[in-house]
């Protein structure tokens, strides 16, 4: 199956590995995509892990990229809360869990087949605190390698063993930098068709001065929450 998107020839299914800094836009580009892909692909469905974005914020910029209730009925959220002691469904399309513990991990990813997306906007923050880094990585390696779509983000600065296994095993890696207030997008390695040279990424501003604010309070709470439960 082959998907056009900001001028990079998807051939899916793949995994695909958004690298880089934080700050850099890269589950902006996951949702902007799963939106895209989701208007012309009635048939799939996408398993979205709220890690460093609120669940309300993630739906504010979907409807901003255009997503309509057929879409959104679509996704499925996994609200990412620490504290929890095992994976719950607390509504429909909604189910809160510890993705940094590898079973509850494992047991999300096990609600996926082949006609779903799935989206970790920050498995960094999944490691972090983490005592059991190695498995999460595998756990989630054996998920994705078996011809699924997914977009996992890492923190190219943090956790570079762990993010170099990820690379190793991911069908596309793009690598998402900074020019002044201009993201671009490098492709290092795309199993379809991807520009030779790096791309802008463009998105409304004021979308992604937001989400900058939500990530950051969040991923600060979260690690109180990791600290205090060590």
């Amino acid at each position: 199956m082959r998907f056009t998107f900001e001028g990079f020839e998807f051939e899916l299914p793949a995994f695909t590995l958004l690298s880089g800094p934080m700050a850099a836009a890269k589950p902006l580009f996951a949702q902007k995509f799963i939106v895209e892909f989701l208007r012309t692909h009635g048939d799939f469905k996408v398993l979205y892990f709220a890690t460093s974005s609120p669940v309300c914020g993630v739906l504010r910029n979907l409807r901003v990229f255009g997503a309509g209730d057929d879409e959104l009925s679509r996704i499925t959220f996994l609200d990412y809360q620490p504290s929890c002691e095992e994976l719950q469904r607390a509504d429909s399309g909604y189910y809160i869990g510890n993705f940094s513990e590898p079973e509850q991990l494992n047991t999300a990813l096990e609600m996926v087949d082949e006609k779903t997306i799935i989206v970790i906007p920050s498995f960094t923050l999944l490691l972090i605190g983490s005592g059991e880094k190695e498995r999460l990585v595998e756990v989630l390696l054996e998920k994705l390698l078996g011809g699924i779509i997914s977009f996992v983000a890492v923190n190219s600065a943090m956790f570079e063993e762990h993010n170099r296994k990820l690379a190793e095993n991911a069908d596309n890696v793009l690598e998402f930098f900074k020019r002044g207030e201009e993201v671009f997008i490098k492709p290092v390695k795309f199993k379809g068709v991807a520009p030779e040279s790096p791309v802008p990424f463009r998105f409304p501003r004021e979308m992604f001065e937001g989400t900058k604010k939500e990530v950051a309070e969040r991923t600060a709470r979260i690690i109180r929450e990791k600290k205090v439960g060590a």
